[in-house]
C-alpha cells in the first residue's frame, strides 16, 4: 500500500502510470530475450537459474537457507570489504538476489520472465522516486522529467533486469528523494527509515556508490542548512576532501584509502579480456596516479563506445545515445533558459555526484560495455537537469495533456 501511495502521489495520472509502467515491462522482456538469445552465458538468466537451487533449499531446509547467507569460503573470512572478487562481500550481493528470487520462485516456478515482472515492481519506484525529485524543482517541465527520468534508453534497458543494477538503481533514487525532501522539507519517520535502508542496500550492492554519495550529501545539506551558494559548498567540501587526502598521503603514507580504486581496477584487469576491451592505465594508490589517469577515465565513462568502434553486438545505439547526450548538452549551453541560471543545491549533488561516479567507473573498468552498464543507472541524475533547461523554441513546441 505504500508504495502504491508514493507512485499514485507522483503527479502522474493513471493513465501516464499505466503507459510508463508497461514500457519498462517491455524493457525487461527485451533484455530478458536478448540476453537469452545472444549471450546464453549471463548473469541474469544465470542468478534466475541458480536461483531454483536456492527455492528447493529453501523448501527442504529452511534453516540452512536462512543461515548460509552468513557462510564464508575465503581464507579472509569476511575481510576484503571493496573487493570485486574473491570476498564474501562481493558474493554477498548476488546471494541476496537469489534469496529474493528463491521467494519469488514461489509463485512463479522458476520463469525468468515473471520474476522479472516480480523485480520490475521494485525498479519502477526508481524511477518514480527521481520523477518526484525533478518534477517539484522544475514544475512546469513534466515532459522532460519523463524522458529524463524514464526514458533513458540505457537507463530503462540495464535496470530492468534481475541484477544488482536494478536494485541499486532503486535504492538509489529512494535515497535521493528521502535526502532531497528530507531537508528541503522535513525529515519525517518514513523518510529516515527509507534513507537508511537505501543506505544499507547500496552499501551491500555497491558500497563504492555509498561512499561517493557521502559527500555529495554533505555538500547538499550544508548549502540547504546554511543557505549557502551550492557551487560554493560543493567546492568547499571537495576541496576539503582532497585535502585530507593530501594532507594523509604525505604524514600517513602507509594508510592508502585509494588502493580501493586501484584493486578495484587490478580485480577487472585480472578478468577474462572482453570484447569491448579497452586499452587501460594500471592505476597506483596515489593522487598523482589518480590525477595522471584522469583524462583517459573522462574518455572511457563519457565518450566510449565511439561509434566507429567494434564493441558489441549493440555497441552502435549506446554510441549513439552518448552523441545525442553531448548534442543535448551543447544545446542547453546554448539555448539555456535566462530563469534556469540559478543553480539549485539539489542539481549540484547530481551532477557531482554523477561525474565521479562515471570518471571511477572509467578508472576501474577496462571495457566500454560493462562501463555503459554501470553508468546507466547515474544518468537520470544527469541528463533529466539538462532537458530541463533547455530552451525549445514556441515553433515547435508541441502541447500533450500529461
Amino acid at each position: 500500500m505504500c508504495r502504491l501511495n508514493f507512485v499514485r502521489h507522483s503527479g502522474l495520472s493513471n493513465k501516464n502510470i499505466l503507459i510508463l509502467f508497461s514500457i519498462k515491462i517491455l524493457a525487461a522482456i527485451a533484455l530478458g530475450w536478448l540476453s537469452n538469445h545472444f549471450s546464453y552465458y549471463n548473469d541474469y538468466w544465470g542468478l534466475n537459474r541458480e536461483s531454483m537451487n536456492e527455492y528447493n533449499l529453501l523448501m527442504n531446509n529452511p534453516r540452512k537457507f536462512f543461515t548460509d547467507i552468513t557462510y564464508s569460503p575465503y581464507e579472509n573470512a569476511y575481510g576484503g570489504f571493496f573487493n570485486s572478487v574473491g570476498s564474501y562481500w562481493n558474493d554477498l550481493k548476488n546471494n541476496i538476489i537469489l534469496k529474493i528470487l528463491a521467494f519469488c520462485n514461489i509463485f512463479s516456478r522458476g520463469n525468468y520472465y515473471i520474476n522479472s515482472l516480480i523485480f520490475n515492481c521494485l525498479g519502477f519506484l526508481g524511477h518514480v522516486a527521481f520523477f518526484r525529485i525533478f518534477i517539484h524543482i522544475y514544475p512546469t517541465k513534466k515532459l522532460m522529467a519523463i524522458i529524463g527520468c524514464f526514458l533513458l534508453p540505457s537507463t530503462l534497458y540495464f535496470s530492468s533486469g534481475i541484477h544488482k543494477d536494478l536494485v541499486t538503481f532503486s535504492m538509489l533514487g529512494i535515497f535521493c528523494y528521502c535526502l532531497y525532501f528530507g531537508v528541503e522539507q522535513r525529515m519525517t519517520i518514513k523518510r529516515w527509515i527509507g534513507l537508511i535502508l537505501s543506505s544499507i542496500a547500496i552499501l551491500l550492492t555497491r558500497n563504492f556508490i555509498l561512499v561517493a554519495l557521502i559527500p555529495a550529501s554533505v555538500a547538499f545539506i550544508i548549502s540547504i542548512k546554511k543557505q549557502w551558494p551550492p557551487v560554493r559548498s560543493f567546492l568547499l567540501v571537495y576541496a576539503t576532501g582532497f585535502l585530507l587526502l593530501l594532507v594523509q598521503q604525505i604524514t600517513l603514507p602507509s594508510i592508502q584509502p585509494l588502493k580501493i580504486i586501484s584493486q578495484k581496477q587490478a580485480d577487472f584487469l585480472d578478468l577474462p579480456v572482453a570484447a569491448s576491451q579497452l586499452t587501460t592505465y594500471k592505476l597506483e594508490p596515489t593522487l598523482g596516479s589518480l590525477f595522471q589517469n584522469l583524462p583517459q577515465a573522462f574518455n572511457h565513462g563519457f565518450l566510449r563506445p565511439y561509434i566507429w568502434e567494434n564493441a558489441g553486438k549493440f555497441a552502435v545505439f549506446f554510441a549513439l545515445e552518448i552523441i545525442l547526450y553531448i548534442l543535448l548538452l551543447c544545446w542547453m549551453l546554448f539555448k539555456r533558459y535566462p530563469s534556469s541560471r540559478n543553480t539549485n543545491a539539489f542539481i549540484c549533488f547530481a551532477v557531482a555526484f554523477t561525474v565521479m561516479m562515471i570518471l571511477v567507473t572509467g578508472l576501474i573498468i577496462p571495457n566500454s560495455s560493462s562501463i555503459i552498464r554501470y553508468k546507466s543507472i547515474y544518468l537520470p541524475l544527469l541528463i533529466t537537469p539538462i532537458l530541463c533547461n533547455i530552451r525549445i523554441p514556441n515553433r515547435v513546441k508541441i502541447h500533450i495533456n500529461l
